[in-house]
């Protein structure tokens, strides 16, 4: 009875890390498939990033981006 419980137990326990394992990539691949952009008008889709802080913002075609903020404008 007591290897039953503890097959149960370290089964259980091995799930639930696989599972968090899995959110956890998940949620640190937010932008990693976007290149960077560079500072000005951005020719793909990209990540613009500021150069001095975390902030950062996904830029469409067409738009511009600013490097020293990571913010895209029209």
């Amino acid at each position: 009875m007591l290897k039953r419980l503890v097959i149960a137990l370290v089964a259980t326990t091995m799930s639930i890390g696989f599972a968090q394992a899995r959110i956890s990539a998940m949620s640190s691949m937010s932008h990693a498939h976007f290149p960077t952009c560079a500072q000005g008008l951005v020719s793909k889709n990209c990540v613009c990033r500021a150069e001095h802080s975390r902030a950062h913002q996904l830029c469409t075609k067409g738009r511009y981006c600013h490097t020293y903020d990571g913010a895209c404008t029209q």
